[in-house]
Formats: structure tokens, sequence, C-alpha cells
């Protein structure tokens, strides 16, 4: 009984006479700032440039001639880290009619912006973008996503298309405002 209320002892006068440490000051982003934005909905493949104009990094996308069926897309804020990030989602439909959904998510590091409730697979999900993919699933789904240097990217689908990820991740594209990046 006296080790344990020695052992208190110690323990509160450390803490007492501990310094908080300062943090480090972060080293300068090379991520590009961007400025809070109206949500902005896409009905009509046609009109993605409109979207990748207002996301502050490029967007995934499929390619064209993937065999994929474009149905909607929004990009919108988010609160994220004491500011906001912003998530572009890109709605399609396999030739089968099964829905994949695509998110490009900016700040990078804004891994609180991707959906709860998946679990970590024993395994890697397929090269995304030149990166070992992380595959998480759920009793309904399948994600897969990487972070890159500008953003995460998340692929989301049907458990019913689980043995088809590699085929669906190699199809896609990032795109961005600035043609050259593409």
């Amino acid at each position: 009984m006296v080790i344990a209320i020695a052992v208190l002892a110690l323990l509160a006068v450390s803490l007492i006479i501990a310094k908080p440490q300062e943090e480090e000051a972060l080293p300068a982003s090379s991520v590009p700032s961007a400025n809070a934005s109206p949500a902005v909905t896409i009905e009509d493949e046609l009109e993605l440039s409109r979207l990748f104009s207002v996301f502050p990094a490029p967007v995934m996308s499929f390619m064209g001639g993937s065999g994929m069926t474009f149905v909607s897309a929004t990009c919108a804020d988010a609160a994220v880290n004491g500011g906001f990030g912003r998530i572009a989602t890109l709605n399609w439909q396999t030739s089968e009619g099964a829905p994949v959904k695509l998110r490009s998510i900016w700040p990078a590091d804004a891994l609180s912006l991707l959906e709860d409730g998946y679990h970590f697979m024993p395994y890697a999900g397929p090269a995304l973008f030149g990166s070992n993919s992380v595959r998480m699933e759920n009793d309904d789904a399948v994600r897969i996503h990487v972070a890159t240097d500008q953003a995460l990217y998340a692929v989301l689908l049907p458990r019913s298309l689980a043995a088809h990820t590699s085929d669906i991740c190699r199809s896609l594209q990032l795109y961005s405002k600035d043609p050259e990046n593409q």
C-alpha cells in the first residue's frame, strides 16, 4: 500500500513539473489551398469539367470506353480539422446496373471524411495511381482507397463486384482543370 501511494505521488509530481512540449511548426504545404465554394451538382457527363474546375486537386473518374455509364456527380465542402475539406462524388453504373461510387477527397489527409463501418482486409487492394491501395469491406460493399500527395481517392462498389476491383481500378484516371496535368 505504501508503495502504491509513493508511485501515485511520484506520478503526480512528475505531471506537475513536466512542461508540455510545443507543437513543431508544420512545414509549408505544397497542397494547393482552396476557398469555400458552393456545392456543384452535375447530371450530364459533358459537364464534368465544371466539377473539375472547383476541386483543388485532380478528380478520379473513369476513362472513356470503360463501359461505365455516368449517373451524376456532386462536389461539396465538409468540415475537417478545424477547417473545411472538399468531396467530389461521381456516381456510375456498370453495364449490368451495379452502382460504382468514386470519391475524390481534399485534403489528402482527411481520412475522417471516409465512410465508417468498414474493416481492413488482410491483403492490399489493387494498384491505384501508382500506389498500393487499402481494401476495406463491410457486409454490403467494398472500399478501395489510396492517398496521393494531392488528394484521397476512394472507390466504393457492391460486394457483387468484389472480384472485379482490379479491372475497375485499371479503368480509372485522374482529371484536373489543367489539361496538362492529365
